[in-house]
């Protein structure tokens, strides 16, 4: 007799979010807003890190909405040295963005694993 496994069927935002991390670890590159510190907004929920998987976003969104913040890469020294230790001080949750739209928030550890800690291998 053979048993039959019933699999539920995988909710589409998990498959579009895996797929955006694994574009994150492969791409080598994030980009933030910067204008005499890193941008920050806050939503209904709380304070958030916005950044993007390339500049051309990142501009589009500093045109619009924070016109004085220009588009700068986020290095694995900057998010080590400077982003991170901030981010966990005040309780920002960094969240990746399109050029229009928050697509989903990430936790100071998942942004640090799922993109920069290659770097850090790469580096020792």
């Amino acid at each position: 007799m053979r048993h039959f496994i019933h699999f539920q069927p995988v909710p589409k935002d998990l498959i579009i979010k895996i797929s955006i991390l694994k574009t994150m670890m492969y791409c080598g590159t994030l980009w933030g807003l910067y204008h005499q510190g890193w941008a920050i907004k806050s939503d209904e929920e709380s304070f958030i890190f916005p950044f993007w998987l390339n500049g051309v976003q990142a501009h589009r969104y500093a045109q619009k909405h924070w016109p004085n913040y220009t588009p700068k890469k986020i290095t694995p020294q900057d998010f080590q040295t400077s982003l991170l230790p901030t981010l966990k001080r005040l309780n920002v949750t960094p969240a990746l963005f399109s050029s229009s739209q928050c697509k989903f928030k990430l936790s100071t550890w998942q942004m640090s694993h799922f993109f920069f800690v290659k770097s850090r291998l790469s580096a020792a």
